[in-house]
């Protein structure tokens, strides 16, 4: 079975959809509820970060369309993106036992948000400040929602401005 994911897509200046997706866990009727929660965090966070609009969501339980808008920058581009570096933190999938060791453990990750708002960055800085502000409330909901393919928990190490792999 597939492991249960939540994306975003988000719209340029084109007109054109760029999409990010993280794993979330399984979903069930007593977990829903905080997952809707931390998606609702992460959306606003994410929408924080760039200037495209965020268009659609999807979940394996919901697929909603957002917003049919044109961004309002000419700087809204799919190929500027967030690339976003993160790695499973879940070293046992059975504490205290510890007989389950998870294989993803530390391996790293990586996701591309479309319409990096560049004008967070600072000075000639590529990196998002993930210690406040914006970068700090998105690094709070993404580890909050998403999960590394194995299902482990996850930590986002750096987010960086990218438009060479557009």
């Amino acid at each position: 079975m597939p492991q249960p994911a939540y994306s975003l897509s988000i719209r340029d200046w084109d007109k054109k959809i760029g999409t990010m997706e993280v794993h979330t866990g399984l979903v069930t009727s007593l977990t829903l509820p905080t997952l809707l929660t931390q998606i609702g965090a992460l959306r606003t966070a994410i929408d924080n970060i760039v200037i495209g609009v965020v268009a659609k969501e999807k979940q394996t339980v919901f697929d909603t369309i957002l917003d049919d808008a044109t961004p309002a920058s000419a700087f809204a581009q799919r190929g500027n993106k967030w690339l976003v570096i993160y790695h499973d933190d879940t070293q046992f999938f059975d504490p205290p036992v510890n007989a389950i060791p998870n294989d993803a453990y530390l391996v790293k990750y990586r996701v591309m948000i479309p319409t990096a708002d560049n004008a967070l960055l600072t000075g000639n800085d590529t990196f998002l400040d993930l210690t406040a502000g914006v970068g700090l409330a998105f690094k709070t909901a993404f580890e909050a929602v998403a999960k590394s393919p194995a299902g482990g928990s996850v930590v986002v190490d750096s987010v960086e401005q990218d438009n060479v792999n557009a």
